[in-house]
Formats: structure tokens, sequence, C-alpha cells
């Protein structure tokens, strides 16, 4: 495959990561959480994080031992030409539908907090096109563009958590535990799906400056992020309550009620602006990850070129639900549940195989001598 000449540093990696996974807690995913864990929804992330950390731990090892190679080329090498080309397909097959999915959740948070009267397929077909436009400029600018928006990013959502606290209630985060600590650790293993974008970022480890870089960054951005959605559902618990099941997008409905004095009673068009830019770039990185997976496949070299006839192949996947309802409970749910033990599940027996056939063994002698 195509690589490019200048390769991105731990910075540029951690903010496409903080932007990648971060921003689901300004999505639906609190409500769909709640939905299933009640007032202990906050507790999903870190829970999940436990229990996704070692499939992570072992593919990050596993990855090691293959030295400029990203997630596809080791898959195949482990697994075999046939076998691994089979697993590479379902992967890549999954994560275009989960992209189709995310990006019409997104267009219906546009559509239906800020442009109630332009039609959905134009607000679409414009996310898209932005998207592929900055897919195509490379891995190197996406980074740079994401390293000069994630501070404000973040910024902004502690903004918005800190003025939401004015109405929050800390009572409200109890029971503590929920529907029961049961069904709370079983939520728990079964959304690991939440951290799935870390699997995929293996992707783009040729492209970083070092392995040491991409170790050191996966870990920082993989613990703050768990932190960072935590926090922001707990507060959502706080605001919300009983009502957060049946509130699709906390964080926008948040933003809308806040304000900074008389003088500036409405500010949500400020973190509408970064909060849409985190998005673009979120789901350019998610087109460039999909189009070099596709060219790996295919033995693409140029895979660059094929990201606006994926881009346009996504916009039509994710206009068949005939409602945005049909999006959040009939297909994510599906997605939800099936691809962070899948992907968890592949990690683990990437690692197992290598074990057996005594890669690890082979490399530390080749280190020793």
């Amino acid at each position: 495959m195509k690589q490019q000449s200048a390769k991105i540093g731990v910075r540029e990696y951690v903010s496409i990561a903080v932007l990648m996974v971060g921003t689901k807690a300004t999505e639906d995913t609190p409500a769909n959480l709640y939905s299933h864990v009640q007032n202990a929804a906050w507790m999903i992330p870190l829970l999940s994080a436990g229990f996704f950390f070692i499939p992570l731990y072992l593919l990050i090892k596993t990855m090691s031992l293959y030295e400029g190679k990203d997630l596809f080329s080791v898959i195949k090498k482990i697994l075999g030409k046939y076998l691994g080309f089979m697993v590479c397909l379902v992967i890549f097959i999954i994560n275009s539908f989960a992209v189709s999915f995310d990006t019409r959740t997104y267009t219906n948070i546009i559509r239906s907090f800020y442009f109630t009267t332009t039609p959905t397929l134009i607000i679409y077909a414009i996310l898209m096109f932005i998207c592929a436009y900055g897919a195509k400029k490379g891995l190197q600018h996406i980074g740079s563009v994401s390293y000069l928006i994630v501070f404000y990013a973040v910024v902004s959502l502690y903004v918005a958590l800190w003025l939401g606290t004015k109405h929050a209630n800390i009572n409200s985060m109890f029971p503590l535990w929920g529907s029961g600590a049961f069904v709370l650790v079983k939520e728990g293993a079964q959304k690991v799906t939440i951290f799935a974008d870390f699997f995929l970022l293996t992707m783009v480890l040729p492209y970083l400056k070092s392995n040491k870089a991409f170790k050191k960054g996966t870990w920082f951005s993989y613990i703050y992020i768990c932190i960072q959605i935590s926090m922001s559902i707990l507060i959502f618990v706080c605001m919300f309550d009983e009502s957060l099941g049946g509130t699709a997008y906390p964080f926008h409905t948040l933003i809308r009620y806040i304000s900074l004095g008389q003088y500036i009673p409405n500010v949500e068009i400020i973190f509408f602006i970064i909060w849409i830019m985190a998005a673009f770039i979120r789901f350019t990185a998610f087109l460039y990850i999909n189009a070099l997976m596709f060219g790996n496949l295919f033995k693409i070299k140029d895979f660059e070129y094929l990201i606006p006839s994926l881009a346009t192949i996504y916009l039509m996947l994710g206009f068949i639900p005939e409602a945005p309802i049909n999006v959040s409970l009939q297909f994510k749910p599906i997605i939800w549940s099936t691809v962070g033990p899948m992907f968890a599940g592949i990690s683990i027996l990437l690692w197992l195989v290598a074990l057996i056939r005594g890669e690890f063994k082979h490399a530390k002698n080749k280190n020793t001598m």
C-alpha cells in the first residue's frame, strides 16, 4: 500500500483517538446505556474498558512481533492467506455498516437540533463530502487538524458539563448498582464496543514514527477516554435522572438550555461549531481507515482514490433506514452487542495462534542474538 513519507507522532495519534472515541459521550451512547442499567450507566465505560484491556494488550503485544505491519497484514500473516482474508473482509464489512449508521446518527442530530428545515439527504451528503475530502488528504493532514481541534473539543465538553452541574442532583446516581450488579457486569462485557475503535486504530500503526509511540499514545488515550465518557454520563444521569432513557442526545439537549448570563443567554452555537468540527475529524479518520482496509484486502496501492466511492456507498447504506428511530433502536444495537466481543475474540485468537506457533519465542531469541 502507498504510505506517506511523513509519519505522525504521539500527539497527533492521541488527538485522532480522542476525537474518534471520546465523542461517543455526545451522541446517543449515554441514553442507550441508561436504558439497560439505569443509574449505573456511568459505570459501564469503566467496566468495558477493564474487559477490553486484556484483548487490546494482547493485540498490541502480537502486533509488536511484526514491526511496521498494520492489523490486516498481521492477521493474514498469522492466520494464513485465505482464512486471514475472510477475517479481514468481515472486519471491513462490519466497520462499513458501523460507519454508515454512525454518520446517519450524526445527521439526525444536526437535523433535529440545528437545521430542522433542511432535508436529511442534503445534510448527510455535505457531511460525507467534507469527510471524504479530508480523508483524501491523508493521515498526516488528519492528525495535524485533529491536534488543532482536540483542545477546543475537550474544553467545550467540560465547560458544557460544568454549566450543566448547576441543574444536577447527586442523589440521582442512586441506587448505585442500577438494575443490579449482575446486569451491570453483563452489560459492561457486552458494551466493550465502546472501545472497539482502538482495535481499528492498529491499521495506522505503520504510519506512526515508532511502535513505542503507538503503545504510549494508545494507553494514554484509552485511560483518558474511559474517564471522560464515564464522567460525562455520570453528569447526564445526575441532570436528567429517569428521563435520560428517553433523551436520545443528552449533550445537545443540555447545551440548548445553558447560558453565560443574561447578555449571552444561548451559547449552543459555539458548542455546535466545535462539536461538528470534531465529528468531521472522527468520520474523516474512519473513512481513511476503511479505505486503507479495502486497499489492503484487494492489493490496491493508491487506496486514497477509493475514498469518494466508499463515502458514496456509506451514504446510501446509511439512508436505508426510513426513520431516525430505526437507526437507534434496530440497527445500532446489533452492532453494539456483536462488534466489541468479536474484535476482542479476534485479538485473543491472534495472540494464541502466534503463541502456539512460537512467534514470541522466535522474537525473543532474535533480540538476544
